[in-house]
């Protein structure tokens, strides 16, 4: 099998606001509803300030990251997808060909900042809050 990706389009949006619902639910229980909720109608400005790609293997959709510079800016997959490989892979791939030094995870997503250590990432620095000012605090990742 081999994963593939493309850039998104806009007629995708709506299976990754379904994909990053999936995702958060199975790995954000630290986020409050309302949160969530904020977050997702949100989603679509959010998208437009990255270079989106979406990941799949024989046209099924694995998941989608989002990049800036070479900051990765958002990793998400389809919960049916954890533990199986295709995150390495798709880190691989975006730290080889997008030159991504600089993650920023949520402290309370330990899994999530255990996955990026074990690739070489290390916590440079930690902020008290989210981007958008909500009590949820980020730890500043960089490659060792």
């Amino acid at each position: 099998m081999t994963l593939t990706w493309r850039l998104a389009e806009k007629n995708d949006e709506a299976a990754l606001i379904n994909l990053w619902r999936d995702s958060v639910r199975a790995t954000h229980d630290f986020l409050s509803e309302t949160d969530q909720r904020t977050i997702e109608k949100n989603l679509p400005h959010y998208f437009e300030h990255v270079q989106l790609k979406v990941w799949q293997e024989e046209n099924q959709l694995i998941g989608f990251s989002g990049t800036a510079e070479n900051s990765l800016e958002m990793l998400f997959l389809s919960p049916e997808y954890f533990g199986r490989g295709y995150g390495n892979q798709i880190l691989q791939q975006l730290m080889e060909d997008d030159g991504i030094t600089k993650i920023d995870v949520n402290e309370d997503n330990p899994r999530a900042l255990r996955f990026y250590q074990k690739n070489g990432f290390k916590v440079a620095s930690r902020s008290p809050l989210d981007d958008d000012g909500r009590p949820y605090p980020i730890l500043h990742l960089e490659k060792a």
